[in-house]
């Protein structure tokens, strides 16, 4: 009994190596694009949806401001990411093996998912938040705001708790999530990590705030993925390759994400607007 004991400790302590830090760091880079897109998809939303409605929209690097279109067009970023992430969702068992290209759809997805529910479950606790705006401009039943509320809540719950399976897959070999307490270090340093590591990532796309509230909510998106912990041990529908896989480190992702950062500090952070004839 000792013996195994040991054996289990030793695991824990030597989690990083077992699964491979370039694993762990793909996945932080990974996680940090999803969240990077899911508010970018949220933003280009709201603008979008302000330009059909009439109005002149400019697009910012964590916002989009507009004129001459009224508050219903923060719906926008709601739908798209919403109506975005459920058709990922549904394409996402067709993607084959396990690779970064893999895992990086599924951060985006969950951060999507994450960013449209969020909104929902914000609807009657915060008035200002955008998509309470949009709701004030509707006639509407007493009570509505609270049960699209609560869709949101058990929604972000669900998404939470149904990524420990997805990500548990990636396991490079079955011996690293065969008892519940190894599924639960898996989980800490696949997701926890990762989402908290965003968090910090993320803030050169986002900075300055410029009052859009983004850059105080960072650390709000990370807590979702508790709950992923939370499910990772008792998860056994996953039990991982018998040959161990390697990954290689994401050079690729780093260069994507410094294109981005760039595209978002030159570009985005002095707005561009949406309608293309204005471009030039």
């Amino acid at each position: 009994m000792s013996t195994d004991l040991t054996v289990e400790r030793t695991s824990a302590g030597d989690a990083v190596r077992l699964i491979g830090l370039p694993l762990v760091v793909a996945s932080a880079l990974s996680a940090t694009f999803g969240l990077v897109f899911a508010q970018f998809i949220d933003s280009l939303g709201d603008g979008l949806a302000a330009q059909f409605l009439g109005g002149d929209a400019v697009l910012y690097n964590n916002r989009a401001e507009f004129a001459g279109a009224s508050e219903v067009a923060y719906i926008g970023g709601f739908a798209l990411c919403f109506v975005l992430g459920l058709i990922f969702l549904f394409s996402y068992p067709s993607q084959r093996g396990y690779y970064l290209s893999r895992l990086t759809f599924l951060w985006v997805i969950i951060h999507l998912l994450r960013h449209a529910l969020t909104d929902a479950l914000l609807i009657s606790f915060d008035p200002n938040s955008k998509l309470a705006l949009a709701y004030s401009t509707f006639d509407t039943p007493p009570g509505l705001d609270t049960v699209i509320s609560a869709a949101g809540g058990v929604g972000l719950v669900l998404v939470g708790l149904g990524a420990a399976a997805a990500f548990l897959a990636f396991a490079p070999h079955r011996r690293q999530i065969s008892t519940p307490r190894k599924r639960f270090m898996f989980a800490v340093w696949l997701v926890v990590v990762p989402a908290a590591a965003a968090v910090f990532l993320a803030l050169p796309f986002f900075t300055p705030d410029a009052g859009s509230g983004v850059v105080p909510a960072l650390p709000l998106t990370a807590v979702m993925f508790l709950l992923t912990l939370a499910a990772a041990p008792g998860t056994k529908s996953v039990v991982g390759p018998d040959d161990p896989r390697t990954s290689p480190w994401p050079f690729g992702l780093a260069g994507t994400l410094i294109v981005v950062l760039v595209v978002f500090v030159l570009l985005l952070q002095n707005g561009v607007s949406i309608n293309p004839t204005l471009w030039g």
